[in-house]
């Protein structure tokens, strides 16, 4: 009885995380990897784990999306979020910071459909809000707050910039 090789990754994080060749086929970025590494399922035991650009918690939540649609990926490109399956709306309620790392990630990782899945879940945390709403569901300060702030902070951040006009 044979069993599935493991890959192994390196998170930003230092973390190792064993995955089997059927999901990391859809990243272009971690398939760039194992080629310029040599690496095949008959040496992946011994090599290296190959380092990703992304956390652990985002590469695991990458991994259970990947589990779930690495037989049939959806067609994301034009995909609006009322039409993802149950699992997936289920899947993409997360906090805010949560999903911009997973999407983050899945970026990085060159997983278009997750990414495109990710941002259209953004899209739809914001979609008919204010400014205001939207300044708050994405932790966005205000100008005036900017500003405030760094007045508050000995002036960090603010402009130092001097304009001067000579005249011929």
């Amino acid at each position: 009885m044979s069993t599935t090789p493991l890959y192994k990754l390196k998170t930003e994080d230092g973390q190792i995380v064993e995955v089997e060749r059927k999901l990391l086929k859809f990243s272009t970025f971690i398939n760039q990897k194992l080629i310029d590494a040599g690496c095949t399922d008959a040496n992946c035991k011994e090599m290296e784990p190959i380092a990703v650009p992304c956390h652990s918690e985002a590469l695991r939540l990458v991994i259970r999306w990947l589990n779930k649609h690495h037989t049939t990926l959806p067609k994301t490109t034009k995909v609006k979020y009322d039409r993802f399956s149950n699992w997936d709306k289920e899947f993409f309620k997360m906090e805010t910071p949560r999903l911009f790392g997973l999407i983050s990630a899945s970026y990085a990782l060159g997983i278009e459909d997750l990414m495109n899945m990710g941002c259209s879940t953004a899209a739809q945390l914001i979609k008919g809000k204010s400014t205001a709403e939207i300044r708050q569901i994405y932790g966005i300060k205000s100008d005036k707050e900017q500003m405030e702030e760094a007045l508050a902070n000995g002036g960090e951040g603010t402009s130092t910039a001097t304009f001067t006009y000579d005249s011929d």
